[in-house]
């Protein structure tokens, strides 16, 4: 009996430590990249009435089981689920095997698609319920230029194409007068706001906020950012351009929003106090919820003392 009582007294610790290694071990990925169909399976977009468009889907040949190849079938899809193959438009594939890059905008109303054209490389923009397709002039791309360094984008209710090239700038067009106005930033989320009446244009220059009231007016300087501030960029709430400023200060750490009167040529700017907790590492003012309100984003401290919040992303409106 004295032999047996250390022999069941080991079993029970190996038995143990195989029951500790089981939980242990690997957990199952809780997010299994995507299953998606083959381009070649999925119908072509027809070319009259078309449905509304409201996303596009990348290729990425690390999620998509496709043969890599420097040209492809591009995707669309509705918000329903349903998916369709673009063959006219061009992109690439690098040879890296990244992300693929097009040049390629939706209008947010889905009426209108803007791509490079495969066959010869043109900027065409297409009416997606009548199926028309007009080609875009531009002086910031020739058809000659690599295409993976070309950014578009629309603004308005689709009237106005937004064209970047990193070889020869950008360039905002009105599609219906044809005019066509320089505005000087490198990538669409540094234009802020643009109307297609010709009116008011407010960009995002470096450190600088600045508002271009007509296609023929010189841009003015709205406000520039102060070395003592750590400022986000700005969304645009109507007349205004709303943002938040982080102050450095020596005892604390302080959080202000900021407005940017767009109205008139002085752009009187005013601050008001946010009532947020302290531990927080960035503030973002993310878009529009209406005339007087903006969504904040923030992100708590995963170093600083925690305050009652649990670290990771928060909201609010203000």
């Amino acid at each position: 009996m004295r032999r047996l009582v250390p022999w069941l007294a080991m079993i029970c610790l190996v038995g143990s430590g195989v029951v500790l290694a089981v939980q242990a071990g690997p957990e199952k990925d809780p997010d299994p990249p995507p299953t998606v169909r083959p381009a070649a399976q999925l119908p072509v977009l027809p070319g009259k009435k078309a449905p509304r468009l409201e996303y596009t889907v990348l290729y990425d040949p690390r999620v998509i089981r496709e043969p890599a190849a420097t040209h492809h079938s591009w995707r669309a899809g509705s918000g329903s689920g349903q998916e369709w193959r673009i063959e006219e438009a061009l992109g690439f594939v690098p040879k890296d095997g990244g992300q693929a890059v097009s040049p390629l905008a939706i209008s947010d109303d889905g009426r209108r698609f803007a791509y490079l054209q495969r066959s010869d490389r043109v900027l065409v923009v297409r009416d997606l319920a009548s199926g028309a397709t007009k080609r875009v002039s531009t002086r910031v791309y020739r058809p000659g230029d690599d295409s993976w360094n070309v950014e578009l984008s629309f603004y308005g209710d689709g009237e106005l194409l937004f064209v970047w090239n990193a070889g020869r700038g950008s360039e905002l067009i009105d599609l219906a007068s044809t005019a066509r106005l320089r505005v000087g930033v490198e990538f669409d989320r540094d234009l802020l706001e643009a109307r297609a009446d010709g009116g008011r244009v407010t960009v995002l220059a470096g450190e600088e906020l600045r508002v271009r009231k007509n296609w023929r007016s010189p841009f003015s300087v709205a406000h520039r950012e102060d070395d003592a501030e750590d400022g986000t960029h700005p969304v645009v709430l109507g007349d205004e351009a709303v943002s938040v400023v982080r102050l450095r200060d020596v005892e604390n750490l302080r959080h202000q929003l900021k407005r940017v009167d767009l109205r008139h040529p002085a752009h009187r700017v005013t601050s008001a106090d946010l009532t947020l907790p302290y531990d927080l590492e960035t503030v973002n003012a993310v878009r529009p919820l209406g005339r007087d309100s903006v969504l904040l984003r923030a992100e708590r401290s995963r170093t600083w003392p925690d305050h009652g919040y649990p670290p990771g992303p928060c909201d609010w409106e203000e």
